[in-house]
């Protein structure tokens, strides 16, 4: 790129409309991480922006201002039109905070949402997501066909519109079919693609264990999004390998995703019985979100990288193929632009055909995702006898696997991504500034006063890395911490929260909205979620004062041990005493359920006390317990108090089997996980691989350190463990011993 002037780019993914759109996608960040050094990027931090408008009242109603007129101008379009429905999904505060993100243009991906103030570019994968919220992907058909076109051809046509970009020729084939517009048609430009270096920097994070015991690997999406198990094939998966196993063949499978229930699974073809018979042996679920290195060391480590989709997942592919795991994939649309069958990878046939059709309206292809048992019954034959196959040529898979490495690393690299768009961009936005003959947008007053509200260097990794979908972190009964794009956001109670709730701006634009307030880490909210018992006004005085003594008190980790201690125990007592003494309707129970099918009971929190009632006698019922109205029930001060009682006293439930859902809290403080067990929270070593419960129990970890809260047990490493002492090694490698000893374990 040889342009005399740098090229400012809005980046406003981190806007609650993206939220669906997966904001900060990490099949762009390439585009981020590789940028040439005369363009500048801006995107809103949200801890930052959260921040401002807390302390400072003026530039806030600046923003809600420009909001409401926003606002007023949607009123004036029709009630049932579809650019008033675009414009409420879109919504007036994001509108207003795109306008004050600095920049000389706009930069969207997947559906376009541009404030057609100043230009903008739009990059896509798929077709079917351009019309968010419109249409969906699987629905088969394009409602309003005709209304959509005129909407999005003003957008599309706009002169502010500098250029459309797609890695998938039929993407770009759909766009020119759907709207027949050579004015658009010469705004649509095939891209590149490609992953980040950055995103795959420990590609030799580990050795393929030997092939005579493969490792297979599910991912359900590569932003973990739990929904869509069976759209993602893991039932094609699960039978799959019950006719491995019954093959006489060992291996491992690891799914990625969370487990859905046993009456899905059956509705699906699934052997239930299968799955809990091999679940920890030959099957290993991790429910739980993994972070960039732990997905990065669990795809390194799979010789088979199994996704017979309905649709395709670019990120995921591309992934698999840099570390080495053969792709197993199907023919959907898109497929082609990365895996060539026997060649690059497992193409299972049969998809294309069953789900994807020409729609008579438009002429575009367009997708129906339908129960469809012979398409079922299909792709699990073709992929036992295909797999089968390539393990039964062991040269075979060796000699794919480099083909296929090599290809991703030439045809897949994000820095010829990012210079081959970034460049054509350059070009589009100064051939027009030429041909108006303007002299850039006029400097905006409320950008300027923001301007140190955005991301900076250090922040893209953290956004792009940072979970893309709201993913609950902490729950004590009375507050409640989420983690969602590179940043934790805390609420009072468990509120339900909307699309737009997460914005924010919400509180402040709409009454009633739930109070969120923004942090970096756990450890900034200085303890702002532990819970009290108490009246409203009274927890609020008491929190701010708890806040308070923590923040004075963190310099001093053994004073601030002390009174965590302290507290703990006023809280136990003060609980004890509202459950003995205080009746029922005194105010809301403190009631939470922490375990659900622990050998046919569930187990709840109830103040201070944990329960384990039968899973068939419904609801847990403070009053029912002091009446002894329950056939079986256990209590006692923690969780594993309770879960001993059952396993020792319980008579046993057909069906039913003791499980554990730990939770990974807080990664490498001190080189300690602290991961939180229902209310409880526990640190230990990383370098001692994954949590086990009964090891805790046993005393078996070297240093271990336990306690209510996650601020009790960060103060308690600091002052009773020499962080020196610690061997310092990287993440991606302690996390890669952590899996090969998974591997050894299950040899």
């Amino acid at each position: 790129m040889t342009a005399h002037k740098n090229l400012s780019v809005a980046v406003p993914w981190s806007l609650s409309h993206y939220i669906p759109l997966n904001g900060f996608h990490p099949l762009y960040r390439a585009l981020f991480d590789h940028v040439p050094p005369n363009v500048e990027l801006h995107a809103w931090d949200n801890v930052k922006l959260s921040n401002r408008f807390q302390r400072n009242i003026d530039i806030r109603d600046i923003v809600l201002r420009a909001a409401n007129k926003e606002s007023d101008k949607l009123k004036e379009s029709g009630s049932q039109s579809i650019a008033k429905m675009y414009g409420e999904h879109f919504w007036p505060p994001n509108l207003a905070l795109t306008d004050a993100l600095a920049g000389d243009i706009e930069f969207h991906h997947t559906a376009p949402y541009p404030s057609l103030k100043r230009p903008f570019v739009f990059h896509c994968e798929s077709f079917a997501p351009i019309f968010l919220p419109f249409t969906q992907q699987g629905s088969g058909e394009f409602k309003d066909h005709q209304k959509l076109r005129e909407h999005y051809h003003r957008i599309f046509a706009n002169p502010l519109c500098l250029g459309i970009f797609s890695h998938m020729p039929e993407t770009l084939d759909s766009l020119s079919r759907f709207f027949s517009d050579p004015v658009i048609d010469h705004k649509l430009f095939s891209s590149k693609i490609g992953l980040s270096l950055k995103a795959i920097a420990d590609r030799d994070i580990l050795e393929k264990a030997s092939l005579s015991r493969p490792t297979f690997l599910f991912v359900n999406s590569a932003h973990q999004n739990p929904a869509n198990f069976f759209r993602r094939g893991g039932h094609i998966v699960l039978r799959f390998w019950k006719e491995f196993r019954a093959s006489g063949r060992d291996g491992l499978l690891m799914l990625r995703c969370t487990k859905p229930s046993d009456e899905d699974l059956l509705a699906y073809g699934v052997d239930v019985s299968l799955l809990k018979a091999e679940a920890g042996q030959s099957i290993i679920w991790a429910e739980d979100y993994l972070s960039n290195y732990e997905m990065n060391a669990l795809v390194a480590s799979a010789h088979f990288f199994l996704l017979p989709s309905l649709s395709l997942h670019s990120v995921s592919i591309m992934q698999a193929m840099t570390l080495g795991a053969i792709p197993v994939v199907t023919d959907t649309v898109g497929t082609s632009v990365y895996v060539t069958n026997d060649e690059l990878g497992i193409v299972l046939r049969g998809v294309r055909a069953a789900i994807w059709q020409t729609d008579p309206n438009t002429g575009i292809l367009i997708d129906r995702y339908d129960r469809t048992p012979d398409l079922d019954d299909s792709l699990a034959s073709q992929m036992t006898s295909r797999i089968l196959a390539l393990l039964d040529a062991p040269d075979a898979y060796q000699e794919m696997r480099k083909r296929t490495m090599a290809h991703a690393q030439q045809q897949f690299s994000g820095e010829a991504f990012s210079q081959d768009f970034w460049n054509t961009v350059y070009e589009l936005y100064k051939n027009r500034k030429e041909s108006t003959l303007t002299h850039g947008p006029i400097p905006n007053e409320l950008a300027c006063s923001l301007q140190d509200c955005t991301l900076r260097a250090d922040g893209w990794a953290r956004v792009f890395e940072g979970v893309t979908q709201p993913c609950r972190k902490i729950y004590t009964g009375q507050s409640i911490v989420w983690e969602l794009g590179g940043a934790f956001i805390h609420a009072d109670n468990n509120p339900r929260m909307d699309l737009h709730d997460w914005s924010v701006l919400a509180q402040y634009y709409s009454p009633g909205t739930p109070q969120t307030t923004f942090a970096n880490t756990l450890i900034d909210f200085g303890g702002k979620y532990l819970s009290f018992t108490g009246s409203k006004n009274t927890n609020m005085r008491i929190r701010k004062s708890i806040d308070f003594i923590s923040r004075v008190l963190m310099p001093f980790p053994v004073v601030h041990s002390h009174a965590a201690s302290t507290l703990k125990k006023f809280r136990r007592f003060y609980r004890f005493f509202v459950f003995k003494f205080v009746k029922s309707d005194a105010g809301p129970a403190d009631i939470e359920l922490i375990l659900h099918q622990v050998s046919g009971y569930n187990i709840i929190r109830y103040v201070d006390e944990y329960y384990a009632i039968l899973q068939s006698e419904g609801e847990f019922i403070p009053d029912k317990v002091k009446a002894g109205g329950y056939s079986s029930i256990f209590s006692g001060s923690t969780i594993y108090e309770v879960q001993h009682k059952i396993s020792t006293n319980a008579p046993p439930v057909l069906g039913h089997a003791v499980t554990v859902q730990p939770e990974l809290v807080l990664e490498g403080f001190h080189d300690f996980n602290i991961i939180r067990l229902g209310n409880e929270f526990h640190a230990i070593l990383q370098t001692e691989g994954a949590f086990v419960q009964e090891k805790l129990l046993s005393k078996k970890y070297s240093y271990s350190f336990s306690g209510h809260s996650l601020t009790e047990v960060q103060s308690t490493i600091m002052a009773g463990i020499d962080s020196k002492s610690i061997l310092q090694t990287s993440r991606a490698r302690r996390i890669a011993r952590s899996i090969k000893r998974v591997l050894r374990g299950n040899k």
